[in-house]
């Protein structure tokens, strides 16, 4: 049980949502969701007092990791961090702090029996965590992971409800840099193969060689995608999940079993279908709304999504009028256009392509 004492800097962290609001208005149109994850962390870092920190943005769909960033945390820890989050059943995981609802629920207690604090803090000099979700309109963006060394005492009540009142704020960033990301032009011709047994590479593609260096970059201040990866691999060698890039880029990464312990990640230039739910949850779809929006973007007319789906014509109507209000378009044909962005099209017909050799 923390013992409640008044927080450093407390009078500072009044203006905590001010400060990121200030820092997200100095995003540019460019900025990639990299870009806004370590924006958000170092102003949290500073705000809340921490000494270092990681944040994940998070798929809508899935609560998988799609990207990050660090502050002042040695490249080592990544890897028994991301094993903790994939492995363990705990219920302060980002997944699972997600998917019961917390939310905006700081946790930085870490009972003894589960081994946290002996695996991932301690050996890299570290003694407390501080943990929020970030919400935008129900839906998890994003997971942030505040760090303090032994000298500097354990985060308090106060720090809690600090990091609390912002995490909406956190949520509403990330998601408008992410929903701004997928209409980016793609690099179709993404396509390669890493093999990974246990925690090693042991055979990677020619073409792997520079999305690896983005992948498993040694710096500090770099979140390591591919150690992610390796415990996706572990957990389920049959994984599927799509990587936000540092330049910009998402790739999907679908995991495919080799046998004898191997697993090989196919990595290849996100499709709009792979990025489908990212879309739809950006614009607040019910689970309703978007399975007619996927029969809407499949040429389904309202009396055939209303048969496949059991429910009137009328209700059909409604529920696409919904849709185009919150995506801000006029017309079903706008509703494909918004979903699929047209900048993706070449992308989407290239990888639909049959190859004969």
């Amino acid at each position: 049980m923390l013992v409640e004492r008044r927080a450093r800097g407390e009078g500072a962290k009044g203006g905590l949502s001010s400060r990121l609001a200030r820092a997200a208005r100095g995003l540019g149109a460019e900025a990639t969701p990299a870009d806004a994850a370590a924006l958000v962390l170092d102003v949290l870092v500073e705000g809340i007092g921490a000494r270092g920190g990681a944040i994940v943005v998070m798929d809508p769909r899935t609560a998988l990791f799609t990207t990050g960033a660090v502050h002042q945390l040695p490249a080592p820890s990544c890897h028994p961090f991301f094993r903790f989050e994939v492995q363990s059943e705990s219920e302060r995981t980002f997944r699972r702090l997600a998917a019961t609802g917390a939310g905006a629920v700081a946790v930085s207690c870490h009972p003894a029996d589960d081994g946290y604090a002996e695996r991932v803090l301690r050996p890299y000099g570290y003694a407390d965590e501080l943990r929020v979700i970030g919400r935008h309109a129900g839906t998890s963006w994003a997971g942030v992971s505040l760090w303090r060394r032994p000298s500097e005492g354990p985060f308090t009540r106060a720090d809690e409800q600090a990091l609390d009142r912002v995490a909406a704020d956190t949520g509403r960033i990330v998601r408008d840099a992410v929903v701004r990301s997928v209409g980016v032009a793609s690099d179709a011709g993404t396509r390669h193969v890493v093999v990974v047994e246990g925690d090693d590479v042991v055979e990677s593609s020619r073409r792997s060689a520079e999305d690896l260096e983005q992948l498993a970059h040694p710096d500090v201040e770099e979140y390591r995608h591919l150690d992610h990866l390796k415990e996706l691999a572990r957990r389920d060698p049959s994984f599927s999940t799509v990587v936000g890039m540092a330049d910009g880029r998402w790739l999907s990464a679908h995991g495919v079993p080799l046998g004898s312990g191997r697993v090989a990640i196919v990595l290849a230039s996100a499709s709009p279908s792979d990025l489908f739910g990212v879309v739809v949850a950006g614009a607040g779809l019910t689970p309703r709304e978007v399975e007619i929006t996927r029969l809407l973007c499949r040429g389904h007319s309202d009396a055939e999504i209303a048969a496949l789906l059991t429910i009137s014509p009328h209700t059909v109507h409604d529920h696409v009028r919904a849709v185009r209000s919150k995506l801000g378009v006029r017309s079903r044909s706008e509703v494909a256009a918004k979903v699929f962005a047209e900048r993706y099209f070449d992308g989407f017909l290239s990888s639909a392509a049959v190859s004969h050799t």
